[in-house]
């Protein structure tokens, strides 16, 4: 057995043909940017499906989170977002094995369910979890969609430089980096960075990160190679290396 997790993201308001081929190419960007963020880090599947569905599954609890929050962070698409429905658990096959397409699994019915779920929503969140299990396991979960839904409410009040500043704060980290980016003063960067709660909302994000990779450890042991810290190094690499690919500067 393995820890594992997965996501199913569809995007907002897709249904315009026009818009559509534009989003069906973007994901296709997306998808081999993920096949190069997990370049040497780790056993992934990702697949761009039915037009506007990605479905992605890799090692690690916290994985499939990270990987979907720096797409949240990244897209381009502001009146079409993205929208992610997500599990983790134990499972029997190594990643490489599975066929994605036609793999059936508990936890691909709980990302499915959990997709379900937004699907569903008059004022769409970005994340949801849906897990089958223990109490415990039921009680975290209601926290994690807790916590999830706190920050998606205070991303939807960022405005667009607000957002800029916090998705380059997620990539660079460095204040003065930023600033010298935007062309803008060091006291103004962080400016926006604290009207637009970016601490809260990256903290959140961290947060839940934590939470996930502490209980695989306390599950299966150690394991280095689903660090999520190393996978967002590998990302941070990859996206200053797309900069004005990524966010049009």
């Amino acid at each position: 057995m393995q820890p594992a997790s997965i996501f199913i993201m569809d995007i907002s308001k897709s249904s315009s043909a026009e818009l559509g081929e534009k989003l069906s190419s973007y994901l296709s960007d997306i998808e081999e940017w993920i096949n190069k963020w997990f370049h040497g880090y780790g056993h992934i599947q990702v697949r761009h499906r039915s037009g506007d569905e990605l479905i992605f599954l890799a090692e690690g609890y916290a994985t499939a989170f990270v990987t979907a929050f720096f797409i949240s962070r990244l897209w381009k698409f502001e009146n079409n977002k993205p929208y992610f429905g997500m599990a983790f658990g134990s499972i029997d096959k190594s990643i490489e094995e599975i066929d994605i397409e036609k793999w059936i699994h508990p936890v691909v019915k709980q990302a499915r369910l959990a997709n379900d779920f937004l699907k569903k929503q008059k004022e769409r969140e970005t994340f949801h979890f849906d897990l089958d299990g223990n109490i415990h396991v039921h009680e975290l979960v209601t926290l994690l969609n807790g916590m999830l839904k706190l920050q998606n409410a205070l991303s939807k009040q960022q405005t667009d430089v607000q957002r800029l500043v916090c998705s380059l704060y997620l990539v660079y980290e460095k204040q003065n980096v930023i600033a010298e980016l935007l062309e803008r003063s060091a006291p103004t960067i962080y400016s926006h960075y604290k009207k637009g709660h970016s601490e809260l909302v990256l903290g959140s994000y961290q947060e839940v990160s934590r939470v996930l990779a502490s209980l695989q450890t306390k599950e299966f042991g150690d394991a280095t190679a689903c660090n999520p810290d190393l996978l967002e190094g590998n990302i941070r690499k990859h996206v200053k290396g797309l900069l004005n690919d990524v966010f049009n500067l």
